[in-house]
C-alpha cells in the first residue's frame, strides 16, 4: 500500500517539475523589486556623502584621521575630492570642491607618547 502511494505521489509531482525550470533564477525574482534594467535616458545620481570625521590619531611621528571610514595623512586626497590640509588636536581642515571646511571631533583625541 505504501509503495503504491509513493509511486502515485511521485508521478503526480513529475509533470509540475517539467513545466518550471527550478534552476533558472528568473523564476525566483522578487516581484516587489524594481526592474534591473533602467529606462533609456534615465540617469540616477547618488547623493555625495558629506565628509564626516570620526577619529584623529596624533603620535610623535605622524598624524592620521578617519573621514568617511577612510584613513589618511595630512596632505592626502581621499574620496576623489577631499584634501586634508591640516590635522589638529580636535579638528581637521579640509578642502572639498574648492571650499575650505573645518571638521570637529566631538570626543577628545587619543595621543600616544
Amino acid at each position: 500500500m505504501f509503495k503504491a502511494l509513493s509511486y502515485l505521489l511521485l508521478f503526480s509531482v513529475m509533470p509540475l517539475s517539467s513545466h518550471a525550470d527550478l534552476t533558472n533564477p528568473i523564476n525566483f525574482k522578487d516581484p516587489t523589486r524594481p526592474p534591473d534594467v533602467l529606462m533609456p535616458g534615465v540617469l540616477i545620481e547618488q547623493p555625495k556623502e558629506e565628509p564626516r570625521l570620526s577619529a584623529i590619531w596624533i603620535t610623535a611621528k605622524s598624524r592620521w584621521v578617519t573621514i568617511n571610514h577612510i584613513q589618511a595623512k595630512q596632505g592626502e586626497t581621499i574620496a576623489g575630492d577631499i584634501k586634508i590640509l591640516k590635522i589638529r588636536k580636535n579638528e581637521v581642515t579640509i578642502i572639498q570642491n574648492g571650499m575650505t571646511k573645518t571638521l570637529q571631533l566631538l570626543v577628545s583625541p587619543y595621543q600616544s607618547q
